[in-house]
């Protein structure tokens, strides 16, 4: 079972994730295209710009696809849509794309 994390949290810890580049993108179908930090075709530092911009009402939660019990934290902010989750000590990247 994963701990609640509620949005500021949760913005805090992905800003931190990208910045000591210290997160994991997760496999999944498509990924070159729904995930564009796997590409590099954006940066840590764009995805930061977004997430900072991103207030309580650009953020919401639902359980993880596969592992109900894990949040998934979906931002979506200036068209663009960022996801992640974190399994203690690590931050997880599901998508960055617009």
């Amino acid at each position: 079972m994963t701990k609640k994390v509620g949005f500021k949290e949760a913005k805090r810890r992905a800003i931190e994730a990208l910045r000591n580049k210290t997160y994991q993108i997760e496999e999944r179908q498509e990924i070159e295209t729904k995930n564009l930090l796997y590409g590099n075709t954006v940066s840590e530092e764009d995805v930061i710009e977004i997430i900072i911009k991103c207030r309580g009402q650009d953020h919401e939660m639902q359980p993880h696809h596969m592992v109900k019990t894990v949040d998934v934290h979906i931002l979506r902010k200036d068209g663009w849509y960022i996801k992640f989750y974190f399994l203690d000590p690590e931050t997880f990247f599901l998508s960055v794309h617009r």
